[in-house]
């Protein structure tokens, strides 16, 4: 089945990129494509083309007039796609080996017709701090990590024309439509949601949701063995990086930091 992961970048943002691409050339889910849009220059188009050629990856580029929305840009990605599947893969954002397989088969499992995450990797690479959040808490229906979105691509709604905020949007029209959705749980590993100064919602918001959404000390803890095993599963690491626990913070070694720009 192939699944194609759709980003929307632009100019900046070729460090994030590099190792964005690479997270995905290195999936164990084998048929996959990637789909670019962004507003840049030609010399970034260049650029991008020769970061997704590195990796060893099937992808199609394009190149949009300046001025669109992230919502239409969004929508442009979708209409590009091939795959019977589609992913929400931004370009700021890290993935674990094993994210498309694990979202595809429990999608498959219960033939549904979306598929999220409703746990999370939250990472601040200035502080070297990272949270593990958990989604599940929040109300019924939307008690899922909104960016993790893997869809069927003939099931997928149109994106509002936003600047930003268009993937809630687009959430509660596909809860409102009833259609199936699969919950992966227990795998926020599977996903690093990234604050690097130049994202589309400001550092505050960031705060909030991992002051509000980080595990409690005893459900951290359980999971310090599985943490470890699957952070050491990138490449390049994120580390070094601490995660906030009052029973003592959990201090993860690494040497490379990709998450700023230089």
């Amino acid at each position: 089945m192939l699944i194609s992961a759709l980003t929307v970048t632009r100019s900046g943002a070729l460090p994030r990129l590099e190792a964005s691409f690479g997270d995905l050339a290195r999936q164990t889910h084998e048929d996959r494509e990637l789909v670019v849009v962004h507003d840049g220059d030609a010399a970034f188009d260049t650029s991008v083309r020769r970061l997704a050629d590195r990796a060893g990856l099937r992808a199609t580029v394009e190149r949009a007039e300046a001025g669109r929305t992230l919502g239409e840009l969004r929508n442009r990605s979708v209409a590009l796609a091939r795959g019977e599947l589609v992913v929400q893969w931004d370009d700021d954002d890290r993935h674990h080996p094993e994210r498309l397989a694990r979202q595809a088969a429990e999608l498959v499992a219960r033939d549904a017709a979306y598929s999220f995450l409703t746990e999370q990797l939250h990472w601040f690479p200035a502080q070297r701090t990272l949270y593990w959040e958990d989604w599940s808490a929040e109300a019924y229906p939307l008690d899922f990590v909104q960016g993790t979105l893997m869809g069927r691509r003939d099931r997928m709604p149109a994106y509002p024309s936003a600047r930003r905020g268009e993937d809630t949007a687009l959430c509660l029209e596909i809860v409102a439509s009833g259609a199936r959705i699969a919950r992966v749980r227990g795998a926020g590993w599977c996903y690093v949601y990234t604050w690097h100064g130049a994202n589309a919602w400001p550092e505050p918001h960031h705060l909030a949701i991992a002051a509000s959404k980080h595990l409690p000390d005893a459900r951290l803890l359980a999971r310090e063995r599985v943490l470890r095993q699957r952070l050491a599963e990138f490449a390049p690491p994120l580390g070094p990086l601490v995660v906030p626990c009052g029973a003592g913070p959990i201090v993860v070694s690494g040497s490379v930091d990709l998450g700023s720009e230089p």
